[in-house]
């Protein structure tokens, strides 16, 4: 529960203030460096902080997302009904097919996806009617190649 809190006061930092600290050692570790980071840097660190609209806008809601489901899984360890009460509250209070699961020993589960998949699915592979003069790209009718050939 306290990675998760600490989660959500990234992401509130990154929306307040837009930045966030990351590590400027090797390159591999400086991509995962922002989620590995949780205390402030010493005097003479290679911890960072940049900023940028992308932080509020991409960083931001990943801080958001891990640090509700870290919360989620710490109050499921503690015994508390934490999944349940998320189930009502994003249900509107009615009970029956749960949009999200916990198990201590396999994690988190989403019902919900593989209950809508199908519909997911079959909306994904309907074709859109576009008129052809409207079209940013032509079909390639052969045109294309012999303008390229000549």
């Amino acid at each position: 529960m306290l990675l998760g809190i600490s989660f959500f006061y990234k992401a509130a930092i990154a929306v307040l203030r837009g930045s966030m600290p990351y590590w400027a050692g090797f390159l591999p570790l400086t991509i995962i460096s922002p989620f590995l980071i949780h205390l402030p840097p010493g005097k003479n660190s290679l911890v960072k902080t940049t900023d940028g609209m992308w932080i509020p806008t991409v960083m931001a809601p990943l801080f958001f997302s891990v640090g509700f489901f870290c919360f989620l899984a710490g109050a499921e360890y503690a015994g508390l009904p934490a999944v349940e009460a998320t189930n009502t509250a994003l249900s509107g209070g009615k009970v029956g097919k749960p949009l999200l699961t916990f198990n201590k020993s396999s994690g988190f589960a989403f019902p919900l996806l593989a209950r809508s998949s199908p519909q997911l699915n079959k909306m994904m592979q309907t074709n859109i009617q576009i008129d052809p003069g409207s079209e940013l790209v032509p079909k390639n009718n052969g045109s294309l190649d012999e303008a390229i050939h000549k």
